[in-house]
């Protein structure tokens, strides 16, 4: 059985089992800082999925307002690669479309890749559609990405 959970504290092995997850979806290294942070940010919103006593996967969800709507973005979605199939990202999508609701959020983002085949199925039969628009994307000076 799968059970979707929202952090509000950092737990023991957190920071490690969530490290393992985000390994699983990007190179780019996780930070013990930024958990704390987002943890503690009222404007983010970590949902855990867990299984057979462990956690098996994950989803941020970030809030902001502008001055027309109340928008949410979705980031981080990842399953470990062992219980994927089971129903877990699905339960992590439907937990976050619900907490939006609660929030009054207006509209809910997120962008995937092309090759994540199955993630992109998921979404679309979450009720997401592909917007008209292209993303620009401006890496800081702060940004440990490399292009």
């Amino acid at each position: 059985m799968i059970r979707i959970r929202e952090i509000t504290e950092n737990e023991q092995n957190l920071f490690d089992d969530l490290q393992g997850l985000i390994g699983q979806l990007t190179e780019r290294p996780a930070s013990r800082e930024r958990l704390a942070e987002m943890i503690a940010d009222p404007h983010v919103i970590l949902l855990v999925a867990e299984a057979e006593g462990r956690r098996i996967g994950i989803l941020t969800l970030a809030l902001y307002d502008t001055l027309t709507a109340r928008r949410g973005w979705v980031e981080d979605v990842v399953v470990d690669a062992a219980f994927r199939g089971c129903g877990a990202g699905r339960a992590l999508v439907e937990a976050a479309v619900r907490r939006s609701a609660e929030l009054g959020i207006d509209t809910l983002s997120l962008t995937s890749a092309p090759r994540r085949t199955a993630a992109r199925t998921l979404y679309r039969s979450e009720g997401f559609r592909e917007a008209e628009t292209t993303l620009f994307r401006l890496w800081t000076e702060n940004s440990n990405v490399k292009i």
